[in-house]
């Protein structure tokens, strides 16, 4: 009887530890869907995280229209382990509803403020807890057809008399300073103000206008918007004019920086594919350079402003938040494999702002692309950025900081007027607790 019943007992404790010691614990992600991303991300971090590990099985699924999915998934108490958002103003929605763990203890067992760049890294802090980690950033630069310059001896410009002297240079050979346009997405205008803001504000004085310790009336942000007038009504900086500038879409402008119709184009460094691709079929070389400093209270080096893209963050209803986090873990600990995933995606997608360094990089990477991972990095670790309108501003000066430009432009309203306005929203977003977290400076 006693081996019966120890032959029955071993094959019971077999069974047990086989089904509840070793069965993985499923972490399922949702992802925003893009037909180029699924299946780099696919292979090599979903396929390659579950060929390392027996003890979780990762699982994405690829979403359309992210946001509008995830939403009544977190309200319904349901929805994944792990989920993305489109940046972390929609993050404050879901954290002040209660939808969102936090990733604090899981940030401090496993180092991740130290893998991540300072400035990133608080961008998904609220109330002094962690709760979203940016799976890409961008910012704002200008190419430059590199071939143009060299056979007319031009130089790039370091202040605002020498950017007014070589766009002067520029027209008179018949060209454009810059190509650009605002067809098929209108907030192209907030990358313009955003780019004087910072550059003749200045970053500091953004700062304390975000957090309120300046106002949005103050001198240097009122000028600000009337040089920038100037440069676009005035001086036809972009495509010739207003009028050209409004028509062009994508396509155009692009095809007019390289067709030598424009000699630089200031563009998100999302222009980077497009820009080498286009040159690739052309005999001209290019290249890229930081924006130039127009007024001296913006500091004496050039500034790279901050624009965090899709973010990553744990339910608060994740019955294996432990699991997730090793996940996350997993990704941030592998700079090289990033990299291999956001090169492979033409640096646009999975751009991770992590502490990079020359032996992360594929040695065939383009040199150009390499300089500005690096030197970004570089700066914004050491505090030289700025900050984005997209991802600094509560939803209604956001839009009002682009969709009321025209109306400066058009001479309706004066650059005063139009940051009255702008100060009138910040001030019931601020009453509204509305703002988006600004990390301190």
């Amino acid at each position: 009887m006693n081996k019966i019943f120890n032959f029955f007992l071993s094959f019971v404790l077999t069974a047990f530890f086989a089904t509840s010691t070793f069965a993985a614990t499923k972490v399922v992600w949702w992802m925003e869907s893009d037909a180029t991303t699924d299946p780099v991300v696919q292979e090599f971090f979903v396929d390659a995280f579950n060929a390392e590990h027996d003890d979780i099985e990762l699982e994405v699924v690829f979403k359309e229209d992210i946001n509008d999915t995830i939403r009544p998934a977190l309200l319904s108490g349901s929805g994944p382990d792990i989920f993305d958002t489109p940046g972390a103003s929609y993050i404050k929605i879901y954290q002040d509803a209660g939808l969102v763990k936090s990733l604090q203890e899981y940030a401090d067992q496993y180092g991740w403020q130290d893998k991540l760049l300072e400035w990133a890294y608080n961008s998904g802090v609220f109330s002094g807890e962690l709760y979203s980690i940016p799976k890409n950033y961008e910012t704002m630069i200008y190419f430059y057809n590199k071939t143009l310059f060299e056979e007319n001896g031009w130089s790039l410009p370091n202040n605002l008399e020498e950017v007014e002297a070589l766009a002067a240079k520029i027209k008179a050979k018949g060209m454009n300073p810059y190509a650009y346009g605002s067809t098929g997405w209108q907030p192209t205008h907030e990358h313009l103000v955003g780019n004087y803001f910072n550059t003749y504000a200045g970053p500091d004085n953004v700062y304390k206008a975000l957090i309120g310790e300046k106002k949005w009336t103050d001198p240097e942000f009122v000028e600000s918007i009337e040089l920038l007038r100037k440069h676009m009504v005035d001086d036809g900086y972009w495509s010739g004019g207003l009028e050209t500038y409004y028509s062009l879409g994508w396509d155009d402008f692009n095809g007019e920086f390289v067709n030598r119709e424009s000699a630089m184009l200031m563009i998100g460094t999302w222009g980077f594919n497009v820009t080498a691709t286009n040159f690739a079929e052309s005999s001209d070389d290019w290249d890229w350079a930081a924006l130039p400093i127009l007024h001296p209270q913006a500091g004496d080096k050039p500034n790279y402003q901050l624009a965090t893209g899709g973010t990553m963050s744990v339910n608060a209803a994740s019955k294996n938040p432990e699991a997730a986090a090793k996940v996350i873990d997993w990704i941030l600990s592998d700079r090289a494999r990033v990299l291999n995933v956001t090169g492979q995606l033409g640096y646009g997608a999975w751009l991770m702002p992590l502490h990079y360094e020359d032996s992360d990089f594929d040695p065939n990477i383009d040199p150009r692309q390499k300089r500005f991972l690096t030197e970004f990095a570089e700066a914004t670790g050491t505090g030289n950025y700025g900050y984005t309108t997209w991802t600094f501003y509560p939803n209604d000066p956001g839009v009002h900081i682009w969709k009321d430009m025209e109306v400066v432009w058009a001479g309706d309203i004066t650059p005063l007027e139009f940051m009255e306005e702008s100060q009138r929203l910040w001030d019931k977003a601020r009453a509204d607790d509305a703002l988006v977290p600004v990390g301190k400076r």
